[in-house]
């Protein structure tokens, strides 16, 4: 996400619109009127955002803009895929066009209506132009003084060095600076090599991506990001083997990383293990409790095993976007079998996947 200017286009089209709802006007015919302005504005700025994506096919970009071929749900999958909005955007999103389309049909606008639409069109411009900031440079410690000018820890007087070993300090202490440099750019070099991968990831480059990852999980065992991204590149390419094997390593490095387990959740029930699926999810929530995808997860998990008592407690307890969501995807298949939505988790195959083997670590990782 991030240099979609030109998308929001529409959307800054709609400042009058804004401004009213902004004011809080009183007539409930101009709250109504800007309500549907700012709400086709942003379906039409989202439209956008797939249209101008470079790496979708030409055909899904010519439907783009047309809702009679390209349904809202459809869209927001299509750009869940691509990684293009995030699923709170596009929870957001489902539910406006919801009270949109209760207001089109003469109800009064509600003042929930109302912050619901700012905050979705302040979220779309946020992902829209958002750039990861630049790492920051730690600030050299300055000297503590007292307020008569005192040092607080003075130096003592010592006898000047003989100028030759001064000057051999001098080139040691520009040494040390060159090599500190040297680290400090390296290390930025470093951080650069995985943003480009996780852009290009979300651009849909993943040949490249997934050489970035490689080269950067060389370089830093340690860190679970890399191991994350590949392991998903392979998912959605229903490489399921590979996809395991990477978040073997990643386990191996980072055991508590609630994306690393979020993740073989996917991979469990996109190869038709929901039970062993539902497991990961409830790990990787009781180590992130505020993840969207993971709730979505686990109710995918529960359904698709039978187990709907279960399922439907889970939602009442997940966050307001979560069920807005989850309301609007098609009912599940019977259990055995993984529906090809639009949730997260799918692989992109339409209808139903069957259950494909895993090696047994698959259910038996830390």
């Amino acid at each position: 996400m991030g240099g979609d200017e030109a998308a929001l286009k529409p959307l800054r089209g709609a400042v009058d619109a804004v401004a009213v709802l902004r004011g809080g006007s009183a007539d409930p015919g101009v709250r109504r009127t800007a309500l549907l302005q700012l709400t086709e504005a942003l379906e039409a700025s989202i439209r956008r955002l797939l249209r101008d994506d470079p790496q979708a096919p030409m055909e899904l970009r010519l439907r783009a803009l047309a809702p009679d071929e390209l349904p809202a749900s459809e869209l927001m999958g299509e750009l869940r895929r691509r990684d293009r909005i995030s699923i709170e955007l596009a929870a957001a999103f489902h539910e406006l066009g919801a009270r949109a389309r209760r207001v089109h049909g003469g109800e009064a606008p509600e003042p929930g209506d109302v912050e619901l639409a700012l905050r979705t069109a302040e979220r779309l411009e946020w992902e829209a132009t958002a750039i990861p900031p630049a790492p920051p440079v730690p600030a050299p410690e300055e000297p503590v003084f007292t307020e008569d000018g005192t040092l607080v820890h003075p130096v003592r007087a010592s006898t000047p060095a003989p100028r030759h070993e001064r000057i051999w300090v001098m080139v040691a202490l520009v040494l040390l600076l060159i090599a500190a440099v040297g680290l400090v750019l390296r290390g930025r070099a470093d951080d650069r090599g995985l943003d480009e991968g996780v852009a290009l990831f979300r651009s849909g480059d993943r040949d490249r991506a997934t050489a970035q990852f490689r080269a950067y999980a060389e370089k830093h065992p340690k860190d679970p990001t890399p191991r994350l991204y590949l392991a998903r590149i392979h998912r959605r390419a229903g490489r399921y083997q590979d996809a395991l094997s990477e978040l073997r390593l990643g386990l191996k490095a980072a055991p508590d990383d609630p994306g690393l387990h979020q993740e073989l959740g996917f991979l469990l029930l996109d190869t038709g293990h929901p039970n062993e699926a539902a497991d990961r999810f409830r790990t990787a929530l009781r180590l992130d409790p505020k993840s969207s995808e993971a709730y979505i997860g686990m109710v995918r998990a529960l359904r698709t095993s039978g187990r709907m008592t279960e399922a439907e407690r889970v939602l009442a307890q997940a966050p307001p976007e979560v069920r807005a969501l989850v309301a609007s995807q098609p009912p599940v298949a019977a259990p055995g079998t993984v529906p090809g939505t639009l949730a997260p988790g799918t692989v992109g195959v339409p209808g139903t996947t069957p259950a494909m083997p895993l090696d047994s670590a698959a259910t038996s990782m830390p």
